[in-house]
């Protein structure tokens, strides 16, 4: 019988990805579309609308660093302070953001690992 266990899941692709072009955004010029529109996003996050939260990207970013939830790294995404923190990770040539995003993917390997150890397959 042939094992696909091997095969990375869908979802930790896509988290790598994110990260990947969230990195490749903040090393972008400031004033670049993506770059404005996360910026407006944090000086209009206290204007809140009825009904459910809207998923945005922020809000899927700081889902991942909650899951993380490391000591180590005490980054989170909850103004433009902490936008401009990630940005100069991502822009300076130091390894922290390789680091940070590494730690961000493992951590949701060891969480998905777990989730199929408890299913049973």
């Amino acid at each position: 019988m042939l094992s696909i266990r091997r095969q990375v899941k869908l979802s930790l692709t896509i988290l790598e990805a994110r990260w990947r072009l969230f990195g490749h955004i903040l090393r972008q010029a400031i004033n670049t579309s993506p770059n404005i529109a996360m910026t407006k996003y944090f000086q209009t996050e206290g204007s809140r609308q009825t009904g459910r939260p809207k998923t945005t990207i922020v809000t899927t970013l700081r889902r991942d660093f909650k899951s993380h939830n490391s000591d180590h790294w005490p980054t989170r995404i909850h103004s433009i302070k902490d936008l401009d923190h990630l940005r100069d990770m991502a822009q300076n040539s130091s390894s922290d953001w390789k680091h940070l995003t590494t730690a961000i993917y493992r951590s949701a390997q060891v969480e998905t690992s777990v989730d199929v150890a408890a299913d049973g397959h």
